[in-house]
Parts: C-alpha cells; structure tokens; sequence
C-alpha cells in the first residue's frame, strides 16, 4: 500500500511553488491562506525538511522543494491528461460546467430546468473555480465567464452584455426620485454598495455616474463592499445601500417589487458573459446539447 501524505497538501505545495505567494495559492485554490499554511506544514512535516524559505514577502523555494516539484507537476499533468480521455470518450453522459458565481445561482440555475427536461440522460456538474480553462488545475467542458473577450484557445460565443442599472430596497423608497434633483439627494443620503473583483472594485459605479452626467461626491453617506454581485444585491435587498447592478442579474427582485431602479438610466458594460468550450470535448453530443441550448435560446 502506497504512504503518500494528503492530495491537498500536495496541490496546495504546488499551487504555492507556482505563484510563490501562500496568498495567491489561496484565492487560486478557493481557501484561506491558514488553510495553505497548514497544509504546507503537514507535508513538511511528512518529509522532515523545509520546501520554502519564508522571507518577508517572499517565498524561495528550498533544494528539496526543487526536487518534488517536477515529479508532482508531471504526476498531475498525467492524471488530468487520463481525466480528459476519459471525459472525451463520446460515450460519457457528465456534463462539467465551470460558471462564474453569481451567474451560476442567480441566471444559470433557474434555467437548468428546462435543459434537463430536454436531455434527462444526461447529468450535470456545476462548479465555481478561477483560472484559464486549459490546465492541470482546470478540466471542465466548459465554462460561462465573465469578462471583454473570446478565450484564446477555445470556441468562445458571448452570451450577453451587462446592463446596469441604479436600485435600492423597495422597503427604503416609497416613490422613485422624480427629476434630478431628488436623484442626486437619493445618491447623497444613502450608502453606496460596491463589487470586488478579488482585491479590487469594479468600476461600474463610474461608469454610470459617467453616462448619467451627474457630479455628486461619492459615497458621502458611507459605502460597503463585497465579494459577489450576490451578496450586493442581497445587501440593496436588505436596505444597506444603493446599488448598480447587471440588470440580467436581479430579474426576481425587480419583478416581485423587492428591488426597485432608482433611473431610467441603463448603462451597457464592456464586459459580458462568455460561453467557452474545451476545444478536446466541442464535439462530444453533452456538450453540443448545451451550447446549442445556451446559444439558441439566451445568447444576444
């Protein structure tokens, strides 16, 4: 019997020999940078010498580090070169879909319904992950992405544009503002509700205020960020703030009144959502059904 020390260890060292950042490897692998650190110290531990110098800032990868690394990227190249064989094969019913979070619970989801009424001998994978598609970490037929272009490498087909609008809890305004005036007002008095794209905000608040042609101070009243366009729009529906919002994404709330648009205005994004397909699996039959699906009835 094989003594091996844990998968996660071993992906978490060479996720950190990668990037050389316990941070980076973190967001890369969807846990917190303790987990990262802890998972490196078990397999320290498992073999009785260091694999990084830690430096302020810094990481150096130490002799035995070097040495690991190649054998464990070929043993993973392998496995995932054997996953997409076997995942190739015409005959494989799981259809894998990588969708970007927000999409996937608010836009994707609901819909499901339909697609699986249509190809019930087919079952279906929904995962959120970050990265290229093509890669030892990555290997699902296809993604849906948010972002301003086709992905090298793949056959990329845009969904659909962002559309963003000004909302605010139904429960904190009894009357949308009436002219400009009571717009600007509603912008002064109350929170401002912000997206982070992993340690930034999205720039979506000026691109608005740009195309609305108002000139108010920003987020006098206080703002509040978050992760997800999700938790934002929970957020506007809990009254914590104003919000601008992908108009696609809060289709529910605006129809049961939850939500409200604050303007008429509606801003179209630069960016969209991108369905990508793995160039090894286009032609297998699960996943010429759900594109065909996707494209026909939601792309434009």
């Amino acid at each position: 019997m094989r003594r091996l020390p844990s998968l996660s260890a071993l992906r978490a060292f060479e996720e950190a020999s990668r990037t050389l950042s316990f941070t980076k490897a973190a967001q890369n692998l969807h846990v917190t940078q303790g987990a990262i650190s802890r998972q490196i110290r078990l397999l320290e531990d498992y073999l009785g010498t260091p694999l990084f110098m830690r430096h302020h800032h810094r990481l150096e990868i130490t002799p035995a580090g070097k040495r690991l690394l190649p054998t464990l990227q070929a043993a993973f190249d392998s496995i995932a070169h054997t996953l997409d064989a076997i995942r190739s094969d015409p005959s494989n019913n799981l259809l894998s879909v990588n969708a970007a979070p927000t999409l996937a619970t608010r836009w994707l989801t609901p819909r499901l319904r339909d697609f699986q009424t249509r190809f019930p001998e087919l079952r279906i994978s929904i995962t959120n992950e970050y990265g290229p598609l093509h890669g030892g970490e990555r290997n699902e037929d296809c993604q849906i992405r948010f972002g301003v272009e086709p992905l090298p490498g793949a056959n990329s087909t845009l969904l659909m544009r962002e559309r963003h609008v000004l909302v605010g809890a139904a429960s904190a305004f009894a009357q949308t503002p009436g002219d400009e005036a009571a717009l600007r007002d509603v912008l002064l008095r109350h929170p401002w509700l912000y997206i982070l794209d992993i340690d930034r905000r999205l720039l979506v608040w000026e691109a608005w205020l740009d195309s609305a042609k108002i000139d108010v101070e920003m987020a006098r009243a206080g703002e509040l960020e978050f992760s997800t366009l999700d938790q934002v729009i929970h957020a506007a529906v809990a009254g914590l703030g104003i919000a601008v919002a992908d108009r696609h994404m809060i289709e529910p709330e605006l129809a049961n009144g939850s939500l409200i648009q604050l303007s008429p205005i509606e801003v179209a994004g630069p960016a969209g959502y991108w369905l990508d397909v793995r160039s090894e699996v286009q032609d297998t039959q699960r996943v010429r059904h759900f594109s065909q699906w996707l494209i026909e009835h939601y792309a434009g």
